[in-house]
């Protein structure tokens, strides 16, 4: 206790540590001896004890951008005093402070309008998909995103359910005929195919299976099989290929070619090859863990990993409040979470023991009901809110996200950043926000 009193009252005059910088970004590289700075300094100490470095001991000509600092696995936003407090550190020890490039903020690009709220949407690599709550999905020119065209970048209105669009997802893009996945409220999960030369689409099978609004759908890694999760509590999987359709009535032999003639137009009717049991509430969100594993949120506070394989519950999470959405990442191999009381959560599904959440990330005031890791930076996700905001994080900052990325004037419904680029946010507003993401 003595030795405490004296530590504390010792950072009470400011006293020096010692710290050893460290660093991926080689450009950016400083000798790695320990020097003497500050318990006060705060990041904007640090970036010009680095621009120190940096100008004596190098020939590095450019202006220094500022930096990000991880001090013991979090970004520092405060005082180095303050950090070593709250992990409850030695201020004796040598502190090991990693430090990278800070990245600008995503800058806003792009809003598109539409007739309803826009509840979901996907970037590939060149279209952007969204869903409308007046029963239609929409094509965009993500080059002309790019450009700033705004609603110019349209390419095609498709009226596709009998209710509010749900969720959406695109399943093959690299050729002409490119293949997406809508689900509505309708009970329906519905495959299109769209001939981006001739700007045709087609809907091809029609998913018949649950009993109340499908919330969500993912493909997984092959794309040969896509799941859905619904208000009826349950997942099905499905097949993408147009096998395993559903003959309504025997037909005489003699009207088979005439009728496989007319049906021809008409979207083939397609069962699930699995439907999973388990979920006491509304399956919310859905995600591809692994090529026969599945991972779901549930308005009954359980997050669950399936095994498709065995049919059957592999691992099971509890929480105290109603979860919306998951994310997974395969950067990282971590589950993200939007739940009902304003908090994100990260789980890693590989651990069995020990602390069950991983962290716990608080910004938004009202529910976030999307969540979307980045496909080429492993520390950073989005989410949306019922706020009206889409907040930009680091994982390794878990009380402060690294910007807000604001311009809805409503609940955020659905958020994503498939694109590397571009960040692309949906809301009851009926516009999509487009942002650049700010590098590196």
């Amino acid at each position: 206790m003595e030795q405490q009193q004296q530590q504390q009252q010792g950072m009470s005059e400011d006293v020096n540590l010692l710290v050893k910088f460290t660093t991926k970004q080689e450009q950016y590289a400083v000798p790695g001896t320990s020097v003497s700075v500050r318990a006060s300094t705060n990041p904007s100490g640090l970036d010009k004890v680095i621009g120190a470095f940096i100008k004596h001991d190098s020939d590095y000509q450019k202006s220094l951008p500022n930096f990000h600092f991880i001090v013991k696995g979090q970004l520092l936003h405060g005082t180095l005093q303050e950090r070593l407090e709250e992990c409850g550190e030695s201020f004796e020890s040598v502190v090991e402070i990693e430090y990278l490039e800070k990245q600008p903020p995503p800058t806003p690009k792009d809003s598109l309008h539409h007739d309803d709220w826009v509840a979901a949407l996907q970037c590939s690599d060149k279209w952007l998909l969204t869903g409308c709550y007046d029963n239609t999905l929409h094509l965009w020119d993500v080059a002309g995103l790019a450009a700033g065209k705004g609603d110019r970048a349209h390419t095609l209105t498709i009226p596709a359910h009998r209710a509010p669009v749900k969720a959406v997802t695109w399943v093959h893009t690299d050729t002409p005929t490119k293949t997406f996945i809508s689900t509505s409220i309708d009970q329906t999960a519905v495959i299109w195919v769209w001939q981006s030369e001739t700007n045709t689409v087609e809907c091809v099978s029609e998913c018949r299976g649950h009993t109340q609004s499908v919330e969500c759908v993912a493909v997984d890694h092959s794309k040969q099989f896509f799941a859905t999760g619904s208000w009826d509590n349950m997942l099905k999987i499905w097949s993408t290929v147009n096998k395993g359709v559903e003959e309504e009535e025997e037909e005489e032999d003699e009207e088979r070619d005439l009728k496989k003639r007319r049906a021809a137009k008409k979207p083939q009717k397609k069962i699930p090859i699995l439907t999973l049991g388990g979920h006491t509430e509304s399956v919310g969100g859905v995600v591809w863990t692994g090529d026969r594993e599945v991972a779901t949120a549930s308005w009954d506070h359980s997050l669950r990993v399936w095994d498709t394989d065995i049919g059957g519950i592999k691992s099971q999470i509890n929480g105290n409040n109603a979860f919306f959405a998951v994310a997974w990442s395969p950067l990282n191999r971590l589950l993200l979470t939007g739940c009902a009381d304003r908090f994100i959560r990260m789980y890693d599904p590989r651990v069995t023991e020990g602390a069950v959440v991983q962290q716990k990330f608080s910004s938004h005031t009202k529910w976030v009901p999307s969540v979307k890791w980045s496909t080429t930076k492993e520390h950073q996700f989005v989410s949306g809110g019922y706020d009206s905001i889409v907040k930009h994080w680091d994982s390794r900052s878990p009380k402060i996200p690294l910007y807000d990325l604001t311009g809805h004037e409503d609940k955020v419904l659905s958020v994503d950043w498939s694109h590397p680029r571009f960040i692309v946010s949906g809301s009851s507003d009926c516009t999509v926000k487009v942002f650049t993401d700010g590098q590196p």
